[in-house]
């Protein structure tokens, strides 16, 4: 499958997505939504992909919504057209999310609004010291969507998620560490590097046990503690007998334990 607005490089088991608008900063546009969608109907029953790397093209992951097209929706667009083309966006971001495989966001330089969302829907954040992080929505007299507002609130907790969000303020990637915001910080001629060992490493787990990880873990927010017990139960029932587990667990007793 052709993409306009994504590079897309898949090497053995891992995938390599580059938001490919350079020469607009990556900045989000319907069409690129429209390629992301597509991108992820194509990975989602992908058995030979076990982990996906997703960052920008050039010098910047991606400044969010294209200013151009806000402006056409703002001044066109009805109420109606408006609610269809976010809630367009919002599925693309929720559907990148629980694809199945393990995501990871290589933040290489800028990423502000919609690009900081889109990043909080992978599994892991590396990003550059060169990465700022940016939430310039309420200086334009709108609110970060998308999903936005659930998901920094719940990784970096609400006071933090306010400053960012009501004062528009711009972060550096070690601040982003300390904030919980990204895993770690790499120089930034290491970081595509670092992400390939990452991915690496999950790419040698079980499928689908990192799948039911995955999957538990983000519906944990969805669930009461019994609701939540009860599919963990369920998943590792479903676990302990597959062929793969087996095999797995007679290579280590026979290697003398795992490899930590």
């Amino acid at each position: 499958m052709t993409f306009k607005t994504l590079r897309v490089e898949t090497k053995d088991a891992l995938t390599t997505v580059y938001l490919n608008r350079p020469s607009q900063r990556n900045s989000l546009s319907s069409e690129m939504i429209d390629d992301l969608r597509g991108l992820i109907a194509q990975l989602r029953d992908d058995a030979t992909t076990r982990a996906i790397i997703l960052t920008g093209a050039g010098k910047t992951f991606s400044i969010g919504a294209d200013v151009d097209m806000l402006t056409r929706i703002g001044e066109t667009f009805t109420p109606e057209q408006t609610r269809a083309e976010i809630l367009k966006w919002r599925a693309a971001f929720d559907e990148w999310e629980r694809l199945p495989q393990i995501t990871i966001a290589a933040i290489n330089g800028l990423a502000y609004g919609g690009g900081v969302v889109l990043a909080l829907a992978c599994d892991f954040r590396l990003a550059s010291t060169r990465a700022i992080f940016g939430l310039p929505e309420i200086k334009l007299g709108m609110v970060l969507a998308l999903g936005g507002t659930q998901r920094l609130t719940r990784l970096i907790g609400v006071s933090a998620a306010k400053e960012m969000i009501l004062r528009g303020r711009n972060v550096t990637a070690i601040d982003a560490q300390r904030m919980g915001l990204v895993h770690r910080v790499a120089e930034h001629g290491d970081l595509m590097g670092l992400a390939r060992s990452w991915a690496e490493r999950d790419a040698q787990y079980s499928p689908r046990a990192l799948a039911f990880a995955k999957r538990l873990i983000d519906q944990s927010f969805d669930r009461d503690a019994d609701a939540s017990a009860q599919a963990e139960t369920e998943a590792q029932a479903e676990l302990l007998h597959s062929p793969e587990f087996l095999e797995r667990i007679k290579a280590v007793k026979e290697n003398g334990g795992l490899d930590m």
